[in-house]
C-alpha cells in the first residue's frame, strides 16, 4: 500500500514539474537549502561557550519544527497531492490508508530539505568530539525528528481542519498565523538580546525550555551520549519514537472522521430585515456587514489583521522600544485592506446577480466601500487613540491625524479596485466546506494591495513633512476622500464594462484574454485550485528566469532598506525617541545619519520602482499578446 502511494506521488510530482510549478518548487528548494545550510554553519562554528552550539541548534530546530506544524495555517492545507477522498471507495481501513499516506508524506522537496537541516545535529556531534557512538545516536535522532515533524504536521493540519469550522477555531488559527508572521517581520528588534546571548550564553531557564521541547530531544540524546549517560539517551530517543507513533494514531483517527463525516455546507442564515438600509448602497453595505460577521473566512481574516497589528507593534517592547505602539491602528488598517483584496473572488459566481440589474455595479462598489470603512475605521481609531494615551506620544498627532485617515480612505478604494482588476477564483460560499485551510492565499495580491494602500498615504506624509501643521490632517481627510471616490469610480466602471469576462474567470479560473483552453466546469468538484503566486496573471511567465527572480526578490526585499533602515530611523530621529537596535544609520556619527537614511530610502525606492517597472512591462506585454490571440493572425 505504502509503496503504491509513494509511486503515485512520484508520478504526480514528475508530471507537474513544468513551467511555473517547476520554478516555484526549485525556488522553494533553494531557499530551504539556504536555511538548512545556515543551521549547518551554526553547528560547525567555534563558540566561546561549549553550550552555545547546542542552544543555537535547539532554537533553530524549534523554529524549523514550528514551520512544519504551523505552516498550513499560513499557506492553506499542507501537502494535498494525494487527497484521502480519492481512496474513500476502496476497501482500505483508515489506518491502512493513513500508513500509506504517511509513507507518501516523506516524498517531496520539503522532507528532503528538512533532512539536510536536521543533519546539523550530526555536525555538532562530530564538532564536539563526543565519539562515534554519540555520532551514531545523532544519525538516529535526525531520522526520528524528521518522522515526528512530518507526522505532527499531518496531525496539526487535520486538527485545524476540524477546529476551523467554528468562529472560535477560526480566531485561534488567525492568532497563531498572525503571531508567526508578525514575529518574522519584527524579530529584528530582538537582535541586541541575541548579540548579548552570543557573548555570555543563553539564560539557564531559556536553555532548559529549548531542550524540553520535542525538537530538542535529539540534542539531549547526543549530549547525553557524549557524557556516557545512556539511560537518558534511551529515554530521549524512545520519547521521539513514541511521539511519532502517537501523531500517526491521532492522524489516522481524524482521517477516519474526515472520510466518514459529511462535509458541512454551512448553517442556515437568518435573513435580517435590513434596519438602516434605506437605499441600494446602504442595502449592499448591510449585506457586507452581515458577511463580515458571519462568514468564517472573512472573520478569520479580520482577527488575523488585529492580532498581527498587536503582535507586530508590541514585540519591540521586549527591548523597551514603544516606537511602534502609536501606529498599531495604521498597521491594522493596512492589513485589513490586504486581506480584503479579493471581495468579488470570495463571493464567487454571485456576480451574475449584479449583471442582471442595470446600474447595480456602482451601488455595489460604493456599498462595499462603506461597509469596509464601518468595519475598519472604529477599531483603527480606538487602537490609535488608546496606544497614544498609553505611550504619551501626543506629539505625533499631526502624523496620525494625516496618515490614519489617508490609509483608511486609500484602503477603501484600493480593495474594491484590486478585487475587480485581479480577482482570485474561490469556491462559492454555499459550496464552501468548513475547513478554511482549503482556501489558500494569493500573496502577490496581498503584497500589491499593501504597496498601493501605503502609497495612497504619500501625499499626506509629504504634507506633514513639508507643510504647516494643519496641512497634513487636511490632506489626509480631503485627499483620502478624493482617492476613495476616484478609485471606487474606476472599480465601478471596470465592473460594468467587464462583468461577463470577470464572471467567466470566477467560474473557470481561466483568463479570457489569454484564450487558453478552458476545461468544462465540473460542478462536482469540492473546490477550485488553490491560488498560487499568479506569475501568469502578472505576465512574469513571459520574463526570463533572471528578471523574474529579480522582480520577486526586489519586491520582497525593498522593504528592508525602505522601511526598516529608512523610514523607521527617520521617524525615530524626528520624534526624538531613538533606539539604535539594528538600525545602521543610528550607529553612525550624527553628521552621517540623515545621509545614510536618505541613501537607504533611495535604495528601497530603486528596488521597488525597478521591480514594479519590469513587472508592469511584462504585464503589458502579456495583455498585448492576449489581444493578438483574440484578434487572430
Amino acid at each position: 500500500m505504502a509503496v503504491l502511494l509513494i509511486q503515485m506521488k512520484l508520478a504526480v510530482l514528475r508530471h507537474s514539474m513544468t513551467g511555473r510549478r517547476a520554478a516555484q518548487m526549485v525556488t522553494g528548494a533553494l531557499t530551504g537549502l539556504a536555511l538548512a545550510g545556515g543551521l549547518i554553519v551554526l553547528a560547525g562554528r567555534d563558540y566561546p561557550l561549549a553550550s552555545l552550539p547546542f542552544d543555537l541548534l535547539g532554537v533553530g530546530f524549534a523554529l524549523w519544527t514550528a514551520g512544519w506544524l504551523l505552516g498550513p495555517t499560513l499557506f492553506g492545507g499542507g501537502d494535498e497531492t494525494l487527497r484521502p477522498e480519492h481512496f474513500s471507495l476502496l476497501s482500505f481501513t483508515p489506518r491502512r490508508l493513513a500508513a500509506g499516506l504517511a509513507g507518501a508524506a516523506f516524498v517531496g522537496v520539503a522532507p528532503l530539505v528538512t533532512l539536510v537541516a536536521f543533519s546539523a545535529l550530526v555536525v555538532v556531534a562530530v564538532k564536539a568530539g563526543v565519539g562515534a557512538a554519540a555520532t551514531a545516536v545523532g544519525v538516529l535522532a535526525v531520522v526520528l525528528q524528521l518522522v515526528v515533524c512530518v507526522l505532527a504536521s499531518r496531525l496539526v493540519t487535520a486538527v485545524l481542519g476540524q477546529v476551523m469550522r467554528s468562529k472560535v477555531g477560526a480566531a485561534l488559527a488567525a492568532l497563531v498565523s498572525a503571531a508567526i508572521l508578525a514575529g518574522l517581520h519584527s524579530s529584528w528588534v530582538l537582535s541586541p538580546l541575541v548579540q548579548a546571548a552570543l557573548r555570555t550564553g543563553f539564560p539557564a531557564p531559556f536553555s532548559a525550555c529549548v531542550v524540553a521541547l520535542p525538537s530538542g530531544w535529539g540534542l539531549v540524546a547526543v549530549r547525553a551520549a557524549g557524557q556516557g549517560q545512556w539511560p537518558t539517551v534511551a529515554v530521549a530517543l524512545a520519547g521521539l519514537a513514541a511521539l511519532g507513533v502517537m501523531c500517526w494514531y491521532g492522524w489516522a483517527a481524524l482521517l477516519k472522521r474526515r472520510l466518514t463525516t459529511r462535509r458541512p455546507s454551512g448553517r442556515p442564515v437568518r435573513v435580517a430585515s435590513g434596519g438602516w438600509a434605506k437605499g441600494p448602497m446602504t442595502a449592499v453595505a448591510a449585506r457586507e456587514l452581515r458577511t463580515w460577521s458571519r462568514d468564517l473566512l472573512r472573520f478569520h481574516y479580520l482577527v488575523f489583521a488585529l492580532c498581527y497589528a498587536l503582535a507586530f507593534c508590541l514585540l519591540p517592547l521586549a527591548i523597551d522600544a514603544p516606537i511602534f505602539l502609536p501606529w498599531t491602528g495604521a498597521v491594522f488598517a493596512l492589513w485589513v485592506a490586504a486581506i480584503s483584496a479579493n471581495l468579488y473572488g470570495e463571493d464567487g459566481t454571485e456576480l451574475w446577480c449584479k449583471m442582471m440589474v442595470p446600474g447595480a455595479a456602482r451601488h455595489d462598489v460604493r456599498g462595499r466601500q462603506l461597509a469596509w470603512l464601518l468595519v475598519t475605521a472604529p477599531p483603527t481609531l480606538v487602537l490609535t487613540a488608546a496606544m497614544v494615551v498609553f505611550t504619551g506620544e501626543f506629539g505625533l498627532w499631526p502624523w496620525l491625524a494625516a496618515l490614519v485617515p489617508a490609509l483608511l480612505s486609500g484602503g477603501a478604494g484600493v480593495t474594491v479596485l484590486m478585487s475587480v482588476l485581479r480577482p482570485v477564483p474561490m469556491t462559492d460560499p454555499h459550496r464552501r466546506g468548513g475547513n478554511l485551510l482549503e482556501n489558500g492565499t494569493d500573496f502577490a495580491q496581498v503584497l500589491l494591495v499593501l504597496i498601493l494602500t501605503a502609497a495612497t498615504a504619500a501625499p499626506a506624509y509629504f504634507a506633514v513633512r513639508l507643510g504647516p501643521v494643519w496641512a497634513g490632517p487636511v490632506m489626509g481627510l480631503a485627499g483620502g476622500a478624493a482617492m476613495a471616490w476616484l478609485l471606487g469610480r474606476l472599480a465601478a466602471t471596470r465592473l460594468e464594462s467587464s462583468a461577463p469576462e470577470l464572471l467567466l474567470h470566477l467560474r473557470t479560473g481561466v483568463s479570457p484574454k489569454r484564450r487558453r483552453p478552458a476545461a468544462a466546469l465540473d460542478l462536482a468538484r469540492p473546490h477550485l485550485p488553490k491560488p498560487d503566486l499568479g506569475l501568469d496573471k502578472l505576465g512574469l511567465d513571459l520574463a526570463p528566469t533572471g528578471r523574474r527572480a529579480y522582480v520577486i526578490a526586489s519586491l520582497t526585499l525593498c522593504w528592508v532598506p525602505l522601511v526598516a533602515q529608512g523610514i523607521v530611523p527617520a521617524l525615530m530621529l524626528t520624534t526624538g525617541h531613538v533606539t539604535p537596535s539594528w538600525l545602521l544609520a543610528l550607529h553612525l556619527p550624527q553628521h552621517l545619519q540623515w545621509p545614510t537614511i536618505i541613501a537607504m530610502i533611495a535604495l528601497g525606492l530603486v528596488l521597488l520602482t525597478t521591480g514594479l517597472g519590469i513587472g508592469l512591462y511584462y504585464l503589458a506585454r502579456s495583455r498585448r499578446d492576449g489581444i493578438k490571440l483574440d484578434d487572430g493572425p
